[in-house]
């Protein structure tokens, strides 16, 4: 059977997660770069296979499937049944499920839809209230490290893979995360991630491309 195809962008918070999968899990995946800034997830075969024209998508040979957590999950399931990123154990599985739910629907729109707005040009500055909702993000997410050297134990899973690129964007576009003392030890035992150069590489770009715009970051979070 074919390799899955990975729709891609090489910035991308969302796809950087999961070609952090692919390489710390050595998967045969094709990868297939769409540029959303260019129009290339709006064109009519992209809707075809994603109407939400979002960045990742996944192909599994006529399986289609965004939202890059649902993605991580399923590369697992489908092609590592059981591995220690996602072990096949309710009670662990339920864990790494409650991180990956608060990065979806708390963590990613507080934090990065507000520092987004940088990016897509909406706002020149950050507002004192989207430093606020961007900072408060950034210590909610600390308390799941509480008792935990990773986000749902004390091995890397699928949802230290989900964060990991979000973080490092944030730190190359200039926030200080020794001002989080246990986001910051995390931030560093990620090293250890097969994946790990490689992303900083892409986080470097999304730093150089903020900067090119707003010379000072995020150094408002600071």
């Amino acid at each position: 059977m074919p390799a899955p195809t990975l729709y891609y962008f090489p910035m991308s918070p969302p796809a950087r997660s999961v070609l952090l999968l692919v390489k710390e899990l050595g998967l045969s995946v094709n990868l297939k770069e769409v540029n959303p800034l260019a129009g290339e997830t709006r064109t009519e075969e992209f809707l075809r296979i994603n109407p939400e024209h979002t960045i990742p998508t996944l192909d599994d040979n006529g399986f289609y499937l965004g939202e890059s957590r649902a993605i991580l999950t399923y590369l697992i399931d489908a092609y590592r049944p059981g591995h220690t990123l996602y072990p096949n154990i309710p009670k662990e599985k339920a864990l790494i499920n409650r991180v990956l739910h608060h990065d979806l629907g708390s963590f990613y729109p507080k934090f990065f839809s507000k520092v987004g707005a940088l990016f897509s040009g909406s706002v020149s500055e950050l507002s004192e209230e989207m430093i606020t909702t961007a900072r408060q993000a950034l210590t909610d997410l600390e308390n799941y490290l509480i008792r935990n050297d990773y986000f749902a134990g004390e091995n890397p899973t699928v949802a230290d893979l989900s964060l990991l690129p979000t973080i490092a964007s944030a730190v190359h576009c200039g926030l200080d995360l020794t001002k989080y003392q246990r986001l910051h030890a995390w931030y560093e035992s990620c090293r250890q991630l097969k994946g790990f150069e490689d992303d900083q590489v892409a986080a470097r770009q999304v730093g150089e491309y903020l900067r090119s715009r707003f010379p000072a970051g995020l150094e408002q979070l600071n």
